[in-house]
């Protein structure tokens, strides 16, 4: 202890204060640079995967839109062939083919026993021809003008 000086002044002792907090201040970086000696190499890597992720985002946003039209194109081509089903066992069971969208069911066997339903009771009647002819038979043409006359008195009330 031979080397202790006595501090008498206060430029002396903020001297020996100075030396002192440049130590530790210097020791204290040396250490955080050892610490922290890959920041900027971490930071780099966080925003390659920062971007990453943003582009991954962007496609899988993509995705699901694209997802979700390919489930309204499956869902429109099911229709589309439902009516079309609907519409040939309307028309073989002789219904008109407005009567294709009336058919209930949730099957080909069930539409077809609805149409069946709906045939007897909607079905165009063929018409019958009638069983003879209501028009009188005229051989000669005074026959024909007896007949415009007599018409014609009935129609004027004589």
């Amino acid at each position: 202890m031979s080397d202790f000086k006595v501090i008498e002044t206060q430029e002396q002792l903020n001297e020996i204060i100075g030396e002192r907090i440049k130590k530790a201040k210097e020791k204290a970086e040396a250490e955080a640079a050892e610490k922290y000696a890959d920041y900027d190499e971490l930071k780099a890597q966080v925003g390659t995967l920062t971007s990453q992720v943003e582009e991954l985002t962007g496609q899988n946003t993509k995705l699901q839109e694209s997802a979700a039209e390919a489930e309204r194109n499956l869902a429109e081509s099911a229709k589309y062939k439902t009516d079309l089903e609907k519409t040939r066992i309307a028309l073989r069971a002789g219904l008109k083919i407005e009567y294709a969208d009336r058919l209930r069911g949730e099957n080909k066997e069930e539409w077809e026993a609805d149409a069946e339903a709906l045939a007897k009771d909607f079905a165009p009647k063929p018409s019958t021809a009638p069983l003879g002819s209501n028009e009188p038979e005229l051989t000669n043409e005074s026959q024909e003008k007896a007949a415009w006359k007599s018409m014609l008195a009935d129609l004027s009330g004589n």
